[in-house]
């Protein structure tokens, strides 16, 4: 697994490549997929590794706030 930076650095110049694909081509959708997935995926890996990360502070749970 690559370092949490690694990944953010990677993750945002494929989303600049894609913002750059829609303003050229005027198709919004273009990406959108992709979009959700890097983010998808980004979260649940820092969500992971903040659970095993002992010396995170705690939060509440977000669960019941709704």
């Amino acid at each position: 697994m690559l370092p949490v930076s690694v990944r953010l650095k990677l993750s945002a110049k494929l989303l600049r490549s894609i913002d750059a694909r829609r303003k050229a081509t005027s198709d919004q959708g273009i990406g959108s997929a992709v979009e959700r997935d890097i983010l998808d995926r980004e979260l649940a890996e820092l969500a992971l590794e903040w659970m095993m990360n002992p010396e995170s502070p705690s939060v509440p749970n977000l669960s019941r706030i709704r």
